[in-house]
């Protein structure tokens, strides 16, 4: 790897076999101050209309169960002497929803990561995904039933994807296109993020079988409205929305 170079000035890095997969890396300016190549994490994502994403948050949280009744005061007894004494009140059980709602920010199907640009590539990227995108026509998606603990680090409920006709299909081509497009620019990116569900929440320590087994029911009689799948987002980490991206010419 080439040494850092100073604050603004142009640096060259490289790995072993490859070069790493961002343009940033391979063209990138070092800001000494942070420690890190100045720049913009952007990933690209199918983002649910905001009707959509709040239909899924509200039917979570409708699942919850009402707050206990507070526990009646302990009565008091008399000890060997005479004492009067209060049983210990068991202790309270965890506060706090049996599952934890993602938010809107999380709510969307990856297409893929970018990792760290600089504003300039990122103009050329934007276009570049955007001709790639021109060819396809929008699909149309419905966002019903649920799943949960997909695999052993799983620790989501998710709602599926549907699609009429070939949707589904269009959509992973579309994001075939976006990661084959833009490997002229310099950037090598993972083409198995697609996935057709969309987390809705977080189990924590507070859930229970019974109460997953409620939501997982209610998120099999939901049906979201139709998406029309007519653009998709580059997102900026930790910031939002970067640049739309029209499917459709």
């Amino acid at each position: 790897m080439t040494r850092p170079g100073l604050p603004g000035e142009a640096i060259e890095v490289t790995v072993p076999h490859h070069r790493l997969r961002t343009h940033l890396v391979v063209s990138g300016v070092w800001d000494r101050a942070s420690g890190h190549h100045g720049g913009v994490h952007l990933h690209a994502a199918f983002v649910p209309p905001a009707r959509i994403q709040d239909a899924l948050a509200s039917l979570v949280r409708a699942q919850e169960p009402p707050p206990p009744e507070p526990e009646p005061p302990a009565p008091e007894r008399r000890g060997l002497l005479g004492r009067r004494t209060v049983e210990a009140p068991p202790p309270p059980e965890p506060a706090g929803p049996l599952l934890d709602v993602v938010g809107a920010d999380l709510t969307w199907i990856p297409i893929t990561d970018f990792g760290f640009v600089r504003p300039s590539i990122a103009r050329e990227l934007g276009e570049t995904i955007e001709r790639a995108a021109q060819r396809y026509e929008p699909p149309r998606v419905v966002l019903t039933g649920g799943s949960a603990l997909l695999d052993e680090d799983d620790r989501h409920v998710w709602v599926e994807v549907t699609a009429e006709a070939d949707g589904l299909e269009v959509m992973r081509g579309i994001a075939r296109e976006v990661v084959a497009a833009v490997e002229p620019l310099g950037f090598y990116c993972d083409r198995r993020q697609f996935r057709s569900r969309i987390p809705v929440a977080t189990i924590n320590e507070r859930t229970s079988v019974e109460h997953l087994e409620v939501v997982l029911a209610a998120l099999d009689a939901f049906a979201s409205d139709v998406w029309t799948v007519d653009e998709f987002a580059v997102l900026q980490r930790g910031i939002g929305t970067y640049r739309m991206v029209p499917i459709g010419a």
